[in-house]
């Protein structure tokens, strides 16, 4: 299809009002390997002097080197020393150190730091992956999908080329490769990863100190929390990714980061690398209203039925405190979150903005060639309003059934060994393979769970689920309740009888596995027949969801034919993004100015205001005694770098491109940062890394451990005592 000069411009002035909006100057999650000239010059301008060709190489020690993806893509780590010793956030290793904690041991309370490397604490399952390298294939895929008539062939072809171009690729002992897919389907890259299996806990401060403020100061600025946790990777002795043994030795990166404690300033260039896991920046106006009247205040009211069931029960039980706690945070952060991405939606009249956009787009004269652009984007406005009600019933059925009591899980994790039963053909041993990887996962399933408390949480999701849907939504009573009176009566038939309740019960039940037995036993035969009950709605809901990417896939294809490369990023994936920025201060309001930094002197104002959040356990008049008079001393700071879930325990790098601070969280009124960026009111909240050098060397009595870090700057500086 050709497109003149002239319509190339005017579509592409179009395009940049309608879905993306004008970028503005700090705007974009880019992809490091695939960064446009015209963003390095930017960066360069802005302060930056290390060269372009330094932040992402394959075969160079370039920065990319130095960062790693935490568990596929949950949170970012750099590499601080030469003996793999790794910096994130402390709430990207809350799970961990709560796993590591007893009633006699609480290291949540009490902070951990390692003496030794033989007390650096092992974490089964926990990763961390390198990117090694990424290739453009973008030109293969699109010639071919030049003449695709409909989304089966289109993606049928994708298939194809793909697994035609994975046969050619040979990688490295220890490397894996994929083909990822950006901007729906538009771009395409071969990307080459090596994780890492053996990484394991070597310090972190206590919660009271690391979570200053809790819940209450979450997606918060001033924030006065030091958000950090060191872990150490390590590798076989031949330097390949290995699991946990004690014959690994630390991994040598290719790229360790330097770290700058000269301190920073207003204005001063910043530039972040990590792996952002979702944005939809070119969500459509239907899609935000989907988002605002359905998903967002289900998460909501679900998060909220649960937290205070687990609130209430972990005041009560100190055992019970440890086992729910990163349970407890993970849903706080995500209710919270979808409660402030509604204040956004509505605040910034996202919705109105783009439902007005659109209709310039859609009543403005264009040429028969791009008629099927405009018709892409009715297609995908008219699937969302048509799968409302499927929306509905699946956001709930999915929150409160399905992913609401912890039972589920379990149940859930057991299919495929229900399904391996009922083969006719399955040998015995992959039968035998399963039921003990099953053990293996049920142990840690069991390590934090309560019964009690899982049972009132049933419960309530039960009551959920029936006020909140209408009759001709839900699960028939029928099949939902089998017989029971009810929420209650169901519930105690399930936690008194059924052998996924009981860990002993439940062992029991993998010694002599049967379909019968399992078919037999209420919580299975619960969650089965509502699988099957749900599956036709959700797989409904699930091809609707192809055809609206499938026409966002046409629409966005538009941006790509006007070569304009230089003014769009993909949206975020958990793939490594670049981006860059100011220490910037904002102004929520008329009259209110939000400086760029928050200081120890902050710390005690909220400290002495006497509220429960801000009460520790820490003495900080006597860990900050060294610091004397200097109540200026520096805790966070906020940059306005484009970042979302998935960047906490991103570095934060000067112009030299060493680190100054950690990438923790985002700010209240930038909340709506996933779908639209906000140059005025989005903001990343960091932590100075003077202040985690000041804690490293408070906290963790071993002076080895900050020698080990390469830090820049050897003179005397805040984060060292006169007498340290």
């Amino acid at each position: 299809m050709l497109i003149n000069m002239l319509t190339r411009v005017i579509l592409l002035i179009l395009l940049q009002t309608i879905i993306i909006t004008t970028i503005h100057a700090n705007e974009g999650m880019w992809l490091p390997w695939y960064l446009p000239q015209s963003k390095i010059d930017k960066m360069h301008q802005m302060g930056m002097k290390i060269p372009g060709d330094d932040i992402f190489g394959s075969q160079d020690s370039s920065l990319n080197w130095a960062i790693v993806s935490l568990d596929e893509g949950s949170c970012t780590g750099s590499f601080i020393s030469t003996n793999g010793l790794l910096l994130t956030n402390h709430h990207c290793a809350y799970s961990d150190i709560q796993k590591h904690s007893t009633l006699g041991n609480d290291l949540l309370k009490n902070g951990y730091w390692a003496g030794s490397a033989e007390s650096e604490l092992p974490n089964p399952g926990k990763t961390a992956t390198i990117l090694v390298d990424a290739k453009d294939v973008t030109s293969i895929f699109l010639e071919a999908l030049q003449n695709a008539s409909g989304r089966i062939e289109t993606e049928n072809i994708i298939d194809s080329i793909s697994k035609a171009i994975l046969d050619t690729v040979s990688v490295s002992n220890g490397q894996q490769v994929e083909i990822k897919d950006f901007l729906y389907q538009n771009m395409f890259f071969v990307l080459v990863t090596q994780t890492f299996r053996d990484v394991r806990l070597v310090g972190a401060p206590p919660e009271d100190i690391a979570q200053f403020g809790g819940e209450n100061d979450n997606w918060v600025w001033p924030r006065h929390s030091a958000d950090f946790a060191l872990y150490r990777v390590y590798c076989s002795p031949e330097g390949l990714p290995a699991d946990y043994s004690p014959e690994n030795v630390p991994y040598q990166p290719k790229r360790v980061l330097k770290i700058s404690t000269q301190g920073i300033n207003e204005g001063d260039f910043t530039m972040t690398l990590g792996f952002p896991g979702e944005t939809q920046r070119y969500i459509t106006s239907a899609g935000l209203i989907e988002a605002y009247d359905i998903i967002n205040p289900v998460i909501a009211d679900v998060g909220k039925i649960k937290q205070s069931i687990w609130e209430k029960n972990m005041k009560n039980s100190p055992i019970l405190g440890i086992q729910y706690a990163d349970k407890y945070a993970t849903s706080a952060n995500f209710q919270k979150y979808a409660i402030g991405q509604n204040e956004c939606i509505k605040k910034l009249n996202l919705i109105q903005l783009r439902r007005e956009a659109e209709k310039g787009m859609l009543t403005r004269q264009i040429s028969d060639e791009q008629q099927a652009f405009r018709e892409a984007l009715k297609a995908s406005n008219i699937l969302y309003l048509m799968r409302k009600n499927l929306t509905k019933t699946t956001v709930i059925t999915l929150e409160s059934l399905i992913q609401g009591a912890e039972i589920s899980s379990l149940v859930l994790e057991s299919l495929r060994l229900f399904a391996l039963m009922n083969e006719d053909f399955s040998a015995s041993q992959p039968i035998e393979e399963e039921i003990d990887r099953l053990k293996a996962w049920s142990e840690d399933f069991f390590e934090n769970y309560s019964l009690n408390v899982d049972r009132e949480i049933f419960t309530k999701m039960l009551h959920y689920y029936q006020s909140h849907l209408e009759d001709s939504f839900r699960v028939d009573k029928k099949y939902l309740f089998k017989g029971a009176s009810g929420p209650e009566d169901l519930a105690e038939k399930i936690y008194s009888q059924s052998h996924f309740a009981d860990k002993t019960k439940f062992y029991a039940l993998l010694k002599s596995p049967s379909p019968e037995k399992f078919l037999k036993d209420p919580a299975f035969n619960f969650y089965y027949t509502l699988l099957q009950e749900f599956g036709p709605i959700y797989s409904m809901f699930n091809k609707m969801e192809e055809q609206i990417n499938y026409s966002m896939h046409l629409y966005v294809n538009l941006l790509i034919t006007t070569d304009t490369l230089e003014q769009i990023y993909p949206d975020a994936n958990s793939t490594l993004r670049l981006s860059f920025g100011k220490i910037k201060s904002y102004s929520p309001k008329d009259g209110i100015v939000y400086a760029p930094f928050s200081t120890m002197n902050g710390m005690f104002e909220k400290i002495n205001s006497g509220e429960s959040q801000y009460r520790t356990q820490t003495n900080l008049d006597s860990l900050f005694q060294s610091v004397g008079e200097k109540t200026n001393f520096p805790l966070c700071f906020i940059t306005d770098n484009d970042i979302t879930g998935g960047n906490s325990g991103s570095p934060v790098l000067n112009k030299q491109g060493e680190i100054v601070g950690l990438a923790f969280d985002g700010n209240w009124e930038g909340m709506g940062s996933d779908i639209s960026y906000s140059a005025d009111l989005q903001r990343c909240i960091n932590v100075d890394i003077r202040y985690i050098l000041f804690l490293i060397n408070k906290l963790s009595n071993n002076p080895q451990l900050l020698s080990e870090i390469n830090i820049v700057k050897s003179h005397q500086t805040l984060y060292q005592s006169s007498s340290s």
